[in-house]
């Protein structure tokens, strides 16, 4: 027995002595912005349910350092200006955000695998197609080779979560068969499809798959109005209903009200018209007083982020959204552009 043991022996001692706890990993972000000076730097966590949480530290010559928190989807996201978002990976270890205030659209935000894969994708597809895209080509030929090359990135990272994220917001945003969304969430790892956003796809995916189709009717719903009461869709058949999709947060939405007021007047015999509002359930009073400065004496409903039934099932991914339904509820259009919307009511209805 070595000196040691015996001493341990002697003394009523275990040899199997218990090794230090480690100590749990964190999430140390390191940021280095040119330009940043001493401002403060905020981080916000969000979720899909409207919740947000903000942390702020402050830098000193042009650095930061902040140590990260879980968050639902496995996202935070960085502030530096106004309006302005970089979505970080939560993810143990050291990572680092480096670039300049004078193109926050481009930190890169590196150190661990989910965020350099995020950065590598932003340099190779974003900035190759909004940043300098071809002059030679249309700007639906740039959407379109902006989705390919989004497309053949995921399938190249099947392992890494901002696969499933940009996979997600392929589904939101891009018109692509389901079928080859669901082959293409069929090769991502089983953990990524498990995470928040391959969950969120499989919900997608259901989504697409039971639209509201043209020429169908369209789900039936029943929703609060300005003073709390239920009201359902099925209240206005036998006439035509144009449903206005906005809210009180959306520029171009406001911007149409006028124009939505002068074709609800001119068909207003033939016609209702019914506001579906996305708001936050701290917004209410921002709502009602868009309503009233903007003189919205029409039905006006609203559904919070929490609470999304209506405008998910119906697909509204932009605002404002118009949907045109004949008097028995049947889809006849979806469109946002108000222009177009007239040119079908021109041939559905005749002015009174």
């Amino acid at each position: 027995m070595s000196p040691s043991a015996i001493l341990l022996a002697l003394l009523g001692l275990s040899l199997a002595l218990p090794s230090a706890a480690p100590k749990p990993a964190t999430c140390q972000v390191t940021g280095t912005i040119k330009g940043l000076g001493t401002k403060p730097v905020v981080f916000l966590y969000a979720d899909h349910n409207g919740h947000e949480e903000y942390d702020t530290v402050q830098a000193v010559n042009d650095r930061f350092t902040y140590t990260a928190h879980p968050n639902v989807d496995g996202l935070f996201n960085l502030k530096l200006v106004p309006g302005q978002y970089t979505p970080i990976w939560y993810e143990p270890g050291n990572i680092t955000v480096t670039g300049s205030m004078t193109e926050l659209d481009y930190l890169q935000v590196r150190g661990t695998p989910d965020n350099d894969a995020l950065t590598n994708y932003n340099q190779l597809i974003e900035e190759r197609f909004v940043r300098h895209p071809s002059k030679a080509d249309s700007a639906v030929d740039v959407r379109l080779a902006r989705q390919q090359a989004s497309l053949a990135f995921v399938r190249a990272h099947p392992t890494t979560r901002t696969s499933a994220y940009l996979l997600y917001w392929q589904t939101m945003y891009n018109s692509k068969p389901r079928a080859e969304y669901q082959q293409l969430l069929s090769t991502l790892a089983p953990a990524v499809q498990a995470s928040f956003y391959g969950k969120d796809i499989v919900r997608r995916l259901v989504i697409l798959r039971d639209l509201p189709q043209v020429g169908h009717p369209v789900p039936a719903f029943a929703m609060p109005d300005t003073a709390g009461a239920a009201v359902s869709l099925a209240q206005f058949k036998g006439q035509y209903v144009l449903l206005d999709f906005w809210g009180h947060w959306c520029g171009p939405c406001i911007r149409a009200m006028p124009h939505l007021k002068e074709l609800r007047k001119q068909y207003s015999r033939q016609m209702t018209v019914v506001g579906v509002a996305l708001e936050n359930p701290d917004d209410k009073k921002l709502w009602l007083q868009a309503i009233r400065k903007n003189q919205l004496d029409w039905t006006q409903l609203s559904e919070s982020p929490s609470n999304i039934g209506v405008t998910e099932q119906y697909d509204i991914t932009a605002f404002p959204t118009y949907m045109l339904l004949d008097q028995q509820g049947v889809l006849l259009m979806k469109t946002n552009d108000l222009n177009s919307m007239e040119e079908k009511l021109k041939t559905l209805v005749a002015t009174p």
